[in-house]
């Protein structure tokens, strides 16, 4: 699971800013389900705020722990600091597998690492530390890091010790690779994969199928069925495309995915990605199944947004972290479970809204009134 992350002098953020899934004392049961972390967090804000920054942070640390290895020696990382300033840029996370929660720290300046470090954070030890193009320090855990050669200025460690097959630092690398999906890359939002390979994965996987079908009924679409047709184009390659049926005067009715709604296209893109994130068996994996989802609420409606957000409350090993411009869907997170990112000269910074005056905020109270007034921040100043 992800703890917490942010940083320093990342794009829109000049200064520290943090997006925090932890939970005190203080919240209720009801919202944490006994655990010391949320499984849904609501990113909100005003447009060009910094809310899809906030999540690219996750995103470019993701890539480059697991991918850089694969840059040239020569490219430069798809990162910038506030407004190409030469200041240091900084980002960090912590996560946790299984018992054991790491602290994952980046420094980078002039496009390259300058400071690469992992800690235990619960024994306060530090398992491994690179400084520039030298690893400066080991855990006795991580000896095998220091037989690596002369690491790149613009690849983490962790990559180079991948491809390099050093096993000590497999579940790092794995947990950024496998147990993360984001609609977020370096240049920002991107909508999910086309809708071929979408379709091919739900015609090999009967099971991820019926249940797009089982929510789409759910969610009053119309739609009784789903079939996918398999043709071949006009170059003889194998192409994979839905077809929608309606119950229509006791006959069927097809019609194919270019006459479906913005909506529904929109569901049937996301839930491969939800199937797979918050199936049953997913309890037996190793590792978290973790969202990043920008614009989750794109072509829904308010109440089809709350319940793509209780899937994750089903699964213990399931966490989502996502950006809306839905406005009703701050009274269902509550002020533990919403992060306002607001802008002032230019300059993004975010705050939880249990960080706020707990007597403006209370426990089973609607918070959209505050919101709508600005009380509490996250809207435009609409200007004459």
């Amino acid at each position: 699971m992800i703890l917490r992350f942010g940083g320093d002098n990342f794009f829109c953020f000049k200064e520290d800013f943090e997006i925090d899934l932890r939970l005190n004392k203080n919240c209720p049961n009801t919202i944490s389900h006994g655990n010391d972390f949320s499984q849904v967090m609501c990113i909100k804000g005003h447009n060009a705020s910094g809310k899809t920054t906030a999540l690219k942070a996750v995103s470019f640390l993701a890539s480059f722990i697991v991918k850089s290895f694969d840059n040239k020696p020569e490219d430069k990382l798809s990162i910038e600091s506030f407004f190409g300033n030469k200041d240091t840029i900084e980002l960090f996370c912590e996560f946790r597998i299984k018992d054991t929660d790491y602290r994952y720290n980046l420094e980078l300046k002039d496009n390259i690492v300058t400071k690469e470090e992992l800690l235990d954070i619960i024994s306060d030890e530090c398992l491994f530390l690179r400084i520039g193009k030298k690893v400066e320090h080991t855990h006795s855990t991580f000896d095998s890091l220091s037989s690596l050669p002369q690491l790149r200025s613009n690849a983490s460690i962790i990559s180079s010790a991948h491809q390099f097959e050093i096993d000590c630092i497999k579940k790092i690398y794995n947990f950024f690779n496998v147990g993360i999906y984001s609609n977020v890359n370096n240049y920002g939002f991107q909508e999910a994969e086309g809708i071929n390979s979408i379709s091919r994965y739900y015609k090999g996987n009967p099971e991820a199928l019926n249940f797009i079908i089982h929510l789409l009924k759910k969610y009053d679409t119309g739609i009784h069925d789903i079939e996918i047709d398999v043709y071949e184009n006009s170059e003889g390659e194998e192409r994979f495309s839905p077809l929608f049926i309606y119950n229509i005067d006791g006959f069927k009715r097809t019609l194919r995915f270019v006459h479906q709604s913005s909506g529904t296209k929109r569901l049937y893109k996301l839930l491969a990605w939800f199937y797979l994130m918050t199936r049953q068996d997913v309890e037996l994996f190793e590792f978290s199944s973790i969202m990043l989802i920008d614009e989750l609420d794109l072509h829904l409606h308010s109440k089809v947004l709350q319940e793509l957000t209780n899937l994750f409350q089903k699964n213990a090993k399931t966490q989502l972290i996502f950006t809306c411009q839905n406005d009703d869907i701050i009274d269902d997170m509550g002020k533990y479970r919403t992060i306002l990112v607001g802008k002032d000269e230019n300059e993004s910074f975010s705050y939880r809204l249990d960080e706020l005056p707990s007597d403006l905020l209370r426990n089973n109270r609607p918070i959209t009134p505050h919101y709508k007034k600005g009380s509490i921040g996250g809207v435009p100043n609409i200007g004459e």
